[in-house]
């Protein structure tokens, strides 16, 4: 009877040790292998991806079975819970995942949905996983570090997709103070992702450069630094680009306001989705808005400057 009330007793110390290291709750955590070696498979107790040696760092998507849904090296799959044990370290490579959304992700400077937004992420941006912290995926994108909610990014097929991709022409060519060019939608994400870095920027009546800016001076900031040079103010920009209707817009090109199309008073960039970023007006900062209410009203027309 003393045996098994010992036996009893080392269980349970055993579960609580277990659940001292690693979170009971769901949310996406860090941990480490603490076998020799840890079969990563495609299903709970089904075939094996690869095996990950002693040490190697995961994060545990859902731990709600003894089977836990990880991420590791690049790779989505399933570990037996008893092998992982809880870690401290927040900066590992978890390799390269792609942003899955309708439209556009934030790119934000803390984990957190009040930071600051560097970047605006389109559905299908792949990015390079450096670590977990408190819940969200750190990464870096274009040169900078941020962190990515883990609902917005997968790491299946990434490593074949990437691979598949192929280096396209991106020519600038200017025209009548427009510029045309040959390449991908990646030239479109690129006005999305700079203009998103100026979130937050305060509107500054004749600004055009980061420490203010007003409509147009922003737009044509937004290009000048990444497909080419459209004129400065809202109505050249408007006469010198291509009309096109609501139906027709595409995330980075420009949207137009005004009393008509003689006498444009404002500019924006659409992103997708009815929505466009801008620098509204004295008081207001760099935003994203709906095109919708007084806007739709006021819109007299699209602006393609990226034809593609």
């Amino acid at each position: 009877m003393n045996s098994t009330r010992k036996l009893i007793r080392l269980a349970i110390s055993g579960a609580l040790a277990v659940s001292m290291l690693l979170p009971s709750s769901l949310a996406m955590y860090q941990a480490k292998v603490k076998a020799d070696a840890l079969y990563l498979r495609e299903s709970p107790g089904g075939d094996i991806i690869t095996t990950l040696p002693q040490g190697t760092m995961v994060a545990v998507l859902n731990n709600s079975s003894s089977w836990y849904k990880v991420v590791a090296n690049g790779r989505e799959g399933y570990v037996s819970s008893e092998y992982l044990t809880g870690s401290g370290a927040t900066d590992f490579s978890l390799g390269k995942g792609k942003i899955v959304c309708d439209t556009t992700v934030n790119f934000r400077s803390e984990p957190n949905t009040s930071s600051t937004v560097q970047a605006s992420l389109r559905n299908g941006t792949v990015v390079d996983v450096t670590g977990v912290t408190k819940g969200w995926y750190k990464a870096t994108y274009n040169g900078k570090t941020g962190y990515i909610h883990p609902d917005y990014l997968s790491f299946s097929n990434v490593q074949a997709s990437s691979s598949n991709k192929t280096e396209e022409s991106s020519a600038v060519a200017p025209s009548n103070n427009v510029v045309s060019y040959t390449g991908s939608s990646e030239k479109r994400a690129s006005v999305l992702d700079y203009a998103a870095q100026f979130l937050g920027t305060p509107y500054v009546y004749g600004g055009s450069t980061p420490s203010g800016f007003d409509c147009s001076g922003f737009t044509s900031y937004v290009f000048k630094n990444t497909v080419g040079t459209i004129p400065r103010v809202a109505q050249a920009q408007f006469d010198a680009t291509t009309r096109v209707s609501m139906e027709e817009l595409e995330p980075g090109d420009l949207v137009f306001f005004g009393s008509s199309a003689s006498s444009i008073s404002h500019v924006g960039i659409y992103v997708g989705n009815n929505q466009f970023i801008h620098s509204p007006h004295t008081g207001e900062v760099v935003k994203y808005d709906s095109l919708t209410g007084s806007y739709a009203n006021r819109f007299q027309g699209g602006g393609r400057v990226i034809f593609d």
